[in-house]
């Protein structure tokens, strides 16, 4: 059989030489070639799927030509079968002409995924249309499963021309096989500036199709568009700033991809809206301090200014507590606009009731019948106490201008309960001042103000007296033991400058520290309806050596769950109310309460038992 010298420079590429060729056709006047998808990948060089065409066919023996029979020969007997997500190769020729087909015209249900070209070809193809060429391929790799129906037709000329014969081919395609999903890309760290978007993406392969959800820092993402490969970063602000990892699930299992980091640039620090509060836990106990910061996107939390090791959560717990624990906290919020540092909270670690207030005193200057008042609390039952204002006793010590006979009386709510202006020697209360280790009234005649009296629970005293001068109003604890005890002693005056400002002393007694709150309120007191608060007091705290162990000017906003728990009354958010809490050993100590700014004005200085 002789061929045209196109023909034969159409196979040149082939790299076989025309008489290999010849040898191979001449038994049959049409090109037979034979080859199973197995044996290719898709991205096999041309050349090399052809070669294994051109030897399958060698060992195929003679066809014998049936005149006027034609048929569809393909390399895969019909119907083929194969299995999605595996690479297919089918080549299509026609036997029983007396020429070969110069094109074929395909189409019907061809597989998504698969595609028909000319032999060889790299290039993508067509699911319909005409196809010149003696032999065709249809090759890709299934998407879906089913039974498809193609429907291939001859044709003795090129471009669909001259006789022809119809054929239709079936392809079964298989579902895959279950498989894990396995992440084929990796979403990339990244960066933006505020208000602008980024797009994370990734790919898991998996049988069946895995489906996707994203994470930031652990948790997942609530947002529409963290279902699909991609998340849809927009509008972005420094609170978008962290790690992201996306999961793939399908009913086999489960993957995680990379973490991915998302960095913000520009925008504004931190906003801490709620701050770390202030607490007393058990020795051997745990405690949890957390903080809320708007647009954080790490932490650091610190103990009196030092960073703790590993402590980069929102949140802190502390456990196993022991009395080294005891100190102030706070936490730097950080985001790529800055840094801010939160309210210190302040940790007292309680051992148990070791120790109690045993006395108050204020020392002050009163003008004629202005009022001082002192407020005392005894919890757990009735117990005696020490009341006195000491006016020609307190000159007698060497302080000058002291008041000449002041008068004080007790009221339980409202009602008076007990009044005093001259002591006149009473035998209890002598006895009681030297039993409590209070300084002596000078003479039994003096006209100081003293009485002894039993209390059980809130108790308030006023002292005045028809004329003015400096005077020490004091109430002791006049009996021995934890509890009954004073759980609270407040004072309330007109705070002036010099040696006009507000001094309060009281005395811890026992054999243990003794936690407490001391607060100087101006402000929030004018919020209950008194007239002429100092604006902005300040609060100093003495030892008995005079040395300042603690002060505070605005009270931190980690203390208000404190006083709440003791039964305070709220300071007003924001004002500029002075508090603290301590821890004190058995001793006296000295309050001072002035004005920050140099003002004056009424205030009350109070002290609180905490456990």
């Amino acid at each position: 059989m002789k061929f045209a010298a196109s023909l034969l420079r159409r196979f040149n590429w082939l790299n076989f030489s025309t008489a290999t060729l010849i040898a191979l056709l001449q038994r049959t006047p049409i090109l037979r070639v034979v080859a199973t998808a197995e044996n290719f990948s898709l991205r096999a060089p041309a050349a090399s799927i052809l070669k294994a065409a051109c030897a399958t066919t060698a060992s195929l023996g003679a066809v014998h030509a049936l005149a006027g029979a034609t048929a569809l020969s393909p390399t895969t007997p019909n119907p083929a079968s194969t299995t999605v997500g595996v690479a297919t190769l089918i080549a299509f020729t026609v036997r029983g002409a007396e020429t070969p087909p110069a094109s074929f015209t395909v189409g019907g249900n061809v597989p998504p995924g698969l595609t028909f070209a000319p032999l060889g070809s790299s290039a993508g193809g067509i699911t319909s249309g005409n196809i010149n060429g003696s032999t065709i391929q249809l090759s890709g790799t299934p998407t879906a499963a089913g039974s498809f129906t193609l429907s291939i037709r001859g044709w003795e000329g090129a471009n669909g021309t001259l006789t022809s014969a119809l054929f239709s081919y079936t392809i079964n395609v298989a579902a895959a096989a279950n498989t894990a999903p396995v992440f084929t890309t990796q979403p990339s760290s990244q960066s933006g500036p505020v208000g602008g978007v980024i797009i994370f993406s990734a790919a898991a392969a998996g049988s069946p199709t895995p489906t996707y959800k994203w994470f930031k820092n652990g948790a997942a993402l609530s947002t529409q568009t963290s279902t699909s490969s991609s998340l849809i970063l927009q509008n972005l602000t420094a609170a978008d700033a962290g790690s992201y990892t996306c999961v793939a699930t399908n009913s086999i299992s489960t993957a995680t991809s990379n973490a991915a980091t998302l960095t913000v640039t520009g925008g504004n620090p931190p906003i801490i809206s709620t701050p770390p509060s202030s607490a007393i836990a058990a020795l051997g106990g745990s405690t949890t301090f957390t903080v809320v910061a708007q647009s954080a996107s790490t932490y650091q939390w610190r103990k009196n200014s030092a960073p703790i090791t590993g402590a980069t959560g929102s949140s802190l717990t502390l456990n196993a507590l022991t009395n080294a624990d005891a100190a102030d906290y706070d936490v730097v919020a950080t985001n790529s606009g800055g840094s801010t540092t939160s309210a210190t909270a302040t940790l007292l670690v309680s051992s148990g009731l070791t120790s109690r207030l045993s006395n108050v005193s204020v020392r002050t200057t009163l003008a004629a019948n202005q009022i001082l008042i002192v407020g005392l609390t005894m919890q757990g039952g009735a117990k005696p106490a020490l009341i006195r204002a000491a006016g020609p006793s307190l000159g007698a010590l060497g302080i000058p201008g002291t008041m000449a006979n002041p008068r004080l009386t007790i009221f339980n709510g409202s009602a008076p309960e007990a009044t005093n202006d001259d002591w006149g020697g009473d035998a209890t209360v002598a006895s009681t001042i030297s039993a409590v280790g209070a300084f002596p009234l000078v003479a039994t005649t003096s006209l100081d103000a003293a009485l002894v009296r039993s209390i059980d629970g809130g108790r308030t005293v006023q002292v005045s007296g028809p004329a003015a001068g400096n005077l020490i109003v004091e109430a002791y604890d006049a009996a021995s033991g934890l509890s009954p005890r004073l759980t609270n002693l407040s004072a309330r005056n007109f705070v002036g400058t010099g040696g006009d400002v507000l001094i309060a002393g009281f005395t811890v007694a026992g054999s243990g520290n003794k936690n407490v709150l001391i607060r100087a309120a101006g402000p929030s007191l004018g919020a209950l309806g008194v007239a002429g608060t100092l604006v902005d007091p300040k609060l100093e705290l003495f030892n008995s050596s005079q040395v300042k162990i603690s002060e505070n000017d605005n009270y931190s906003p980690t203390l208000p769950a404190v006083s709440s728990s003791v039964g305070a009354f709220p300071f007003v958010p924001g004002a500029k109310d002075a508090a603290l809490m301590v821890s004190l050993p058995p001793g006296g100590y000295t309050v001072q309460v002035s004005g920050a700014d140099g003002g004056t004005g009424d205030a009350i200085v109070e002290v609180y038992e905490l456990p």
